[in-house]
Formats: structure tokens, sequence, C-alpha cells
């Protein structure tokens, strides 16, 4: 398998803490980079309802929050995600899991985005989910470990 680089960066809106655990974020969406043969650089602004229901309402003239929407860029900048804590802790919840396991399961979802799967059909959308997971899984299984942050860390953090 070909060795992608990815650049990452994440921000995290003020108010929201650290429900993430930053380097681990950053390192699957290397990890999905590289099995997806993509490069370039990703940006994730982990932020509230209130900033992502500006931004559906804004380009999808949809009121309201959502979970996570992306946003193409021009090569070699892949794109932003943005993800909703708040919506991402109400699912987590729904689904037994935890906040930042939730947090990264929604990343990865806009970064597939990003790299050219889509989920306006169902079949679109069946394949985009089970690679989702499929990713999710993997990574994982190769590296343990928890969602949650260990340590302090900012709320503005580059991972190269």
């Amino acid at each position: 398998m070909s060795r992608s680089r990815l650049r990452v960066s994440v921000r995290i809106s003020e108010g929201l803490g650290r429900p993430v655990a930053v380097r681990r974020l950053a390192d699957l969406l290397r990890y999905a980079a590289e099995r997806e043969g993509a490069s370039g650089a990703v940006s994730v602004w982990i932020c509230r309802d209130d900033e992502i229901a500006e931004l559906h309402e804004r380009f999808q003239g949809v009121p309201g929050p959502t979970d996570v929407m992306s946003f193409p860029g021009d090569p070699p900048y892949l794109g932003d995600i943005a993800v909703s804590a708040e919506t991402a802790a109400e699912q987590a919840r729904e689904a037994g899991h935890s906040v930042g396991r939730e947090i990264a399961f929604l990343a990865l979802h806009g970064f597939l985005h990003l790299v050219g799967y889509d989920d306006l059909s169902e079949p679109e959308r069946a394949r985009m989910l089970a690679r989702q997971e499929e990713l999710l899984r993997a990574f994982e299984a190769e590296r343990p470990g928890v969602w949650e942050p260990k340590a302090r860390q900012s709320r503005s953090h580059r991972e190269e």
C-alpha cells in the first residue's frame, strides 16, 4: 500500500472542553487517507449546534443543526469538516458509545465525502457507511486506545 501523507488541523469551539483525543482523531483521518490513496490537507472544526446550524442553513438551506458537514477544497487542500459536538453527544448516547468515538465516526464520514464518497442514494449511502465502519473498526483494532483526551490539549491543535 502506498504511503500517503495527510496534514490534519483540528479546532475546537469555545465552551466544549475537550470532547475527543485530538491526536487520535488526526491519526484516524491519516489512516483513512492512506487506505483511500488520498493526500494533502484537511481541517476539522468541532463546533457547537448553533455554529453548525448557521452553516447548515447558509450552505444547504436547511434550518437547524446537523451532525457533520464537509466542504471540498482545491487540491492539495482536500477541504473542511465541521462536526457538532452537541449533536454527536446525543447520537453517542443513542448508540451506546463515547462522545469521542462518535465525533471520530462523524469526522471520518466528512472525510469520506471529501475523497469522493456520497450518500445521496440508498446504495451509495450503504456503501459509504459500510466503508466508514470498516475503516473505524480496522483503525481501532490496529491501534487500540481511547477517544477521550488523556492530557490537556489546547483548543487549536495542529497535527503534522
